[in-house]
C-alpha cells in the first residue's frame, strides 16, 4: 500500500481534477487510498485555499460544476418534442408486463399514452405517479424514500434498494447530456441509481431531445453500449451515430 503525505494527496487530487473536472468523496478515497475522514480533511484544505468547490457529494474545479435548473423550470422546455418522444416510447409498453419510468420532464408525458391495462408501472417520480393515476389504466407503484421538493422525486438509499425487488421489461429515462463518451447526469447520486436501473431492466430506452446532444455534464453515468434504444427528434451527429451503431444501440427517429 502506498502511503501519501497530505501534499502528495492534494497534488494527486488536483491533477486528477484537471482530467475529470469533478470527483466524488468515494473516488477521492480510492484515488489516495485514504480513510473517509482523511479525504474530508483534504477537501476542506483544498476548499479553504479556493482550489476547488464543494458540490453534491464531492468537489469540482471552480466554476465547472453545473447546477441543473429545478424540475418545474425544465418542465416547460421543448414541450412538443417531449410529447412526441413520450408517445413513441409508449409503443414499447403495449406487450410489456412491468416497466420503470424514471423521473424526467420528458418521461412524465408517457402516462397519457399508456393503454395496456395489464401493465405494472414503477416510478420514483411524484409527478409521473400522479399522471399514471390520473391518465393510465395500468397498475402503479412509487418507490419509497425521502421526498425531494426540487427534484420532485424520492431520493436516498431506499429507492435504490427497492429496485432489487423488480425485473423490468423496459426502463424509460432521459438524461442531461450525451456525447461519444456516454450519457451524463447532474448529480452524483445518479451514478449508483442509474446503474441499478440498468441491472434490473431487460431493455433500457433513452428519450433524447436534440438539446441534449453533444452536451457534457457533471457525471458520466452510463456508457453508450448500456442503452438498447434511443428515441430522438433530430438526426444525431455522424460520429455519435457511428459510435452508437458500434454499441448496437438502436436509434428511432421521430
Amino acid at each position: 500500500m502506498v502511503i501519501f503525505v497530505q501534499k502528495e494527496r492534494l497534488d494527486l487530487i488536483l491533477k486528477t481534477l484537471q482530467e475529470k473536472q469533478t470527483l466524488t468523496l468515494k473516488e477521492i478515497i480510492e484515488l489516495t487510498d485514504s480513510s473517509r475522514d482523511t479525504a474530508r480533511r483534504d477537501i476542506v484544505k483544498l476548499t479553504e485555499n479556493n482550489l476547488v468547490e464543494r458540490n453534491y457529494g464531492g468537489i469540482s474545479l471552480p466554476n465547472t460544476f453545473q447546477k441543473l435548473d429545478s424540475y418545474l423550470q425544465r418542465s416547460d422546455d421543448y414541450v412538443n418534442a417531449k410529447k412526441e418522444l413520450a408517445k413513441r416510447a409508449a409503443v414499447f409498453t403495449n406487450q410489456a408486463t412491468q416497466v420503470y419510468l424514471d423521473v424526467s420532464t420528458t418521461v412524465e408525458f408517457m402516462p397519457k399514452y399508456l393503454t395496456n391495462s395489464n401493465l405494472f408501472a414503477v416510478t420514483n417520480s411524484l409527478d409521473i405517479a400522479d399522471q399514471l393515476l390520473r391518465n393510465s389504466p395500468c397498475k402503479t407503484r412509487i418507490l419509497g424514500g425521502n421526498l425531494d421538493a426540487e427534484k420532485r422525486c424520492v431520493t436516498g438509499t431506499r429507492p435504490c434498494l427497492d429496485l432489487e425487488n423488480y425485473t423490468f421489461d423496459y426502463a424509460f429515462l432521459s438524461s442531461v447530456g450525451i456525447d461519444e463518451e456516454g450519457i451524463y447526469y447532474a448529480y452524483d447520486d445518479d451514478i449508483d441509481y442509474k446503474a441499478k436501473i440498468r441491472k434490473q431492466s431487460k431493455k433500457l430506452v433513452l428519450l433524447l431531445d436534440s438539446s441534449k446532444v453533444n452536451v457534457k455534464h457533471n457525471f458520466k453515468v452510463l456508457n453508450l453500449d448500456q442503452i438498447d434504444y434511443i428515441i430522438t427528434n433530430d438526426n444525431l451527429p455522424r460520429k455519435l451515430e457511428n459510435r452508437l451503431l458500434k454499441s448496437k444501440t438502436q436509434m428511432i427517429y421521430i
